[in-house]
Parts: C-alpha cells; sequence; structure tokens
C-alpha cells in the first residue's frame, strides 16, 4: 500500500527521502516505535497541520524538526513542515520537506491548516517573529509550494486588538476566512480575518472569546473551523489544558453561538498527552481528525537529532451525538488487523484480577464487552508483565462517573517521567455495559469508550515480556461478556 513505487524519480531518489528511508531502517527494532501509527522518519515531530484530501490522496503536514538540523537553533527557529502521503489513511509515504524558514521571512514555520480548492491546495500558517502567511501548491503530490511575496499577509501587530497566531483557513462563496488563535485579556480568543484575495486581510472582530467554558488564561491556539452534521465545530488546543471543541450553529461573520463545550485531555499538558488537532474533509464528507502524541520521556525536546520523537494519533472521525463530539478511529485501520482471538464470557470476581490466557502483544486492538454488574471498579490491563508488575490499566469507576488510563504501573523504566493518571468524565447508563475498543502500539494507547469518551496517552514499558492482558474487580463482581483481540500489522514496509 506504500506509494514509494509511485512517486516521480526525482523526488522518490531524493537525498532527503533516501535518507529517511535509512533511518527508519535503522529504528526499526526500538522497542517504542510504534508499528501502525505516523512517526516521523527521525527528528522530532510535533503539532499536525494543514491535513488535506487532494487530487485522490490524503495529505499529512507536520511541524517537524528535521534530524539534519543542528541543535543550536531554537524551537522556533528549527520548526519546518514535514510531510506524508498515504491513499487509504493507513499507510503513509514520506515525502520531502513542505516548508523551510530558510526559503521565507519567517524564523521558523509553526501550525496553520489547509484549504483544498479545485486547482490547488492553499496552507496557512505563523511564521515565527513576523506572523500569519500563505503558501500555494498545485503539483501532483504537493511537494512544490510557492509562497506569498507578500507574506506575512498577516504581520504581527503589538497595537492591534487581536493577536496573531496559529491560523486556520476557510472559504465562503468568493471570500476567504482566516481564524488566528489565541487569547485576549486573559479568555480564549479566536480572532476572525477575511480577505478576497489571500494577501489584503481586513479585522472582522472575535469568533470567540470564552471565559466561561474555558479557564482563566487559557488560549485557542491551532484552531480548526468546520461544518459537521448541521452545526460548525470548532476544535483548538489549550497549551495548559490540551485539545477541547466547541460545537455550536455558525450564521456567517463573527457570528457563533457555542451550543456545548468538551475536552479531549484530562491530564497534565506535555507529559505524554493527546496534543494539537488537525482536520481535513475526505472525498466521502468525513471530518477526520488528526493529533500528535507527545512524549512521555525525559528532555524529549533537547534531542531531535539523536534519534526520533513524537507519535500522531490514529486518523479519528468526527461526528455528533446532538450537541456532543463523538470520536472514533476511522474504519480503514481495520484493514490492519490479523491473528483474530475470539473469548465469550468470564466472571471476573470481587478484588481478584483474571490474567487473559494466550492474549498478549505489544501491537494490538482489543475489543471488550464487560458486564460491571456490582464491581465499583472494573480494569483492563493492557502491556502487563508475568508478574504484575508492569501493566497499563483501563479503569471504569461506576460510583464517580469516571473512566481513566492508570499509568502508575506502566513502566519501570527511570526515562519515564511520572504522571498522575488521565481521567475524564464518563457514565453507564443503567443496564449499558462497558464497551470499550483499546489500541496499543507499544509506546501509545489509546481508549475509546461506548462512542461516548476517548483517552490517550504515551508509556514506556521496560520489561520485553510485558504484553499481558488482564482484567480486574474491586469491590464487587463483574463479568467479561465478550473480547475480539487482533494482532495489528505494522503500516511500514
Amino acid at each position: 500500500m506504500s506509494l514509494d513505487g509511485k512517486l516521480p524519480v526525482g523526488i522518490r531518489e531524493s537525498p532527503e527521502l533516501e535518507g529517511y528511508a535509512e533511518r527508519r531502517r535503522a529504528f526499526r527494532t526500538d522497542p517504542y516505535r510504534p508499528a501502525y501509527h505516523f512517526v516521523p522518519p527521525g527528528g522530532l515531530l510535533h503539532d499536525p497541520n494543514g491535513a488535506v484530501y487532494w487530487n485522490g490522496r490524503y495529505h499529512l503536514f507536520y511541524q517537524f524538526w528535521p534530524p539534519d538540523v543542528t541543535g543550536d537553533r531554537t524551537w522556533e527557529e528549527a520548526m519546518h513542515w514535514g510531510h506524508a502521503v498515504s491513499e487509504d489513511l493507513v499507510h503513509w509515504t514520506d515525502l520531502p520537506v513542505a516548508l523551510s524558514p530558510d526559503d521565507g521571512p519567517e524564523a521558523g514555520c509553526f501550525s496553520g491548516q489547509a484549504l483544498a480548492e479545485e486547482d490547488r491546495t492553499i496552507v496557512m500558517y505563523f511564521g515565527t517573529e513576523v506572523g500569519n502567511c500563505v503558501a500555494a501548491a498545485n503539483d501532483q503530490y504537493l511537494t512544490d509550494f510557492e509562497r506569498a511575496e507578500e507574506n506575512p499577509v498577516i504581520p504581527i501587530d503589538e497595537e492591534a486588538p487581536y493577536e496573531i497566531f496559529d491560523p486556520c483557513l476557510w472559504r465562503e462563496g468568493d471570500t476567504y476566512h482566516s481564524l488566528s488563535g489565541w487569547k485576549r485579556d486573559g479568555r480564549t480568543a479566536e480572532f476572525c480575518f477575511t480577505s478576497e484575495n489571500l494577501t489584503d486581510w481586513d479585522y472582522r472582530g472575535t469568533l470567540v472569546k470564552d471565559g466561561y467554558y474555558t479557564d482563566p488564561d487559557e488560549d485557542g491556539a491551532v484552531p480548526n473551523f468546520f461544518e459537521l452534521d448541521g452545526k460548525h465545530v470548532l476544535l483548538f488546543f489549550s497549551h495548559s489544558r490540551g485539545p477541547q471543541y466547541y460545537v455550536g450553529d455558525y450564521h456567517g461573520g463573527t457570528d457563533f453561538e457555542i451550543r456545548s463545550h468538551g475536552r479531549l485531555n484530562f491530564g497534565p499538558v506535555d507529559h505524554a498527552n493527546l496534543h494539537a488537532p488537525s482536520v481535513l474533509r475526505a472525498d466521502d464528507g468525513r471530518q477526520i481528525a488528526f493529533f500528535n502524541v507527545v512524549e512521555g520521556r525525559h528532555d524529549w525536546r533537547e534531542r531531535p537529532g539523536e534519534g526520533w520523537a513524537g507519535v500522531v494519533s490514529l486518523p479519528r472521525a468526527l461526528s455528533l451525538d446532538g450537541d456532543d463530539l463523538r470520536v472514533e478511529p476511522v474504519e480503514e485501520i481495520t484493514a490492519l488487523r490479523t491473528n483474530h482471538r475470539h473469548i465469550e464470557g468470564h466472571t471476573v470476581p470481587a478484588n481478584g484480577e483474571w490474567i487473559v490466557p494466550d492474549i498478549g502483544g505489544a501491537s494490538l486492538e482489543l475489543q471488550a464487552t464487560i458486564g460491571v454488574g456490582d464491581a465499583e471498579e472494573v480494569g483492563l490491563s493492557v502491556l502487563r508483565s508475568p508478574d504484575g508488575s508492569e501493566k497499563t490499566t483501563v479503569s471504569y469507576w461506576d460510583e464517580s462517573g469516571s473512566l481513566g488510563i492508570d499509568l502508575g504501573d506502566s513502566s519501570e523504566n527511570p526515562d519515564a517521567r511520572g504522571r498522575p493518571p488521565e481521567v475524564g468524565p464518563f457514565s453507564l447508563n443503567e443496564g449499558e455495559p462497558l464497551d470499550l475498543r483499546v489500541f496499543v502500539d507499544k509506546s501509545i494507547v489509546e481508549v475509546f469508550a461506548n462512542g461516548r469518551q476517548t483517552l490517550t496517552t504515551r508509556v514506556y514499558p521496560n520489561r520485553s515480556d510485558s504484553i499481558g492482558v488482564s482484567l480486574s474487580a474491586e469491590r464487587g463482581a463483574a463479568r467479561l461478556e465478550s473480547m475480539d483481540v487482533w494482532d495489528m500489522q505494522s503500516i511500514w514496509s
């Protein structure tokens, strides 16, 4: 499924891509390098940017500190836009760096989003030290972006009533719209601009200025604003609380009436958690989101040239249940399943743990239906060592209405940073079983529960035999109704 053989020879045989391929081969045996999640070919991956469907292919751009960029640069100066392409949302092929700060007025290429038009794809991004910039490409693989001569088209202005930072871009008729996401007066804010030609922009006011749903001094970075199921969603990232969303009614201009708000991260930011979003509209109309999941190892920001850092979440299909955002892995992921095992019915006694026989692995998908019964707490542990000294446990607490990932025993590796559990609100309806879909991929765990809650974190088991699965129940018995487990194939050739 790789596109390597389809790329034009000049791209495929470039020293840059040959170097990426060599690094991917060298990192193959890294026990923490995921098999079926997108990871950088080396260096450091941060925010996904400009995800877009163009010319029959999916493109993922990402904030990238390339491995050959020396460590004497600052974070603001080192950021490029990495680039990968896929025909199926599952298998990805590296492409050359899409944007380099060496080619424009900016010090570094920070986050932004993309807009696919009939004859081109436009990206808008934050150029550090100068402002928001525009570039466009119309070649087959989007490898030849041309920057606007007028960049930055929305310059930083310390005296203006707005802040310039990570932008998004969309079009209404002949008018382009952009949001610049940050904060104002201690409140989350999205500043709205319009243009007829992409280079001359007028400030229109704030689409959102919120201090009710969000905490004081939260920002609204990396905005993605899009229509979904007859309403509009604003998906963004707060540097203090992580990714979150508004669902509301959009009437044009700056008229956005918020109906609901939700969070997608429930632990400390920059500690092995779900991070910034980028959303594309697929050819079938689905809105599909990508997030980066940052490292949970010490000093990961300080060693981009030494190895690799950063993982992209599974692509997630977005939908609405009333005013609540539903987030589920795309159906295409099931193509990676192999070696299916099925388990039917097993009672887990109160205050006991059942080690699931003959089930285990470091790259798995698990689907478990659990009757909670009278248990106050039910746990599903993955990446478990035979003696239980290492394990990562997905827990449901019935009385408190919470779902969590407990990392207290996840790793004996001293390089893994300690952090509290990832715990989000989640309650079962009367008589409803707990339906868990858990993706385990060496150093990342993604959990989807009953279509209503999702949790994500990074883990670093130190033992090679930490691959087991178990179920537990506390202060009451529970029952496993069924479990399906698949090994997941690697997406890399």
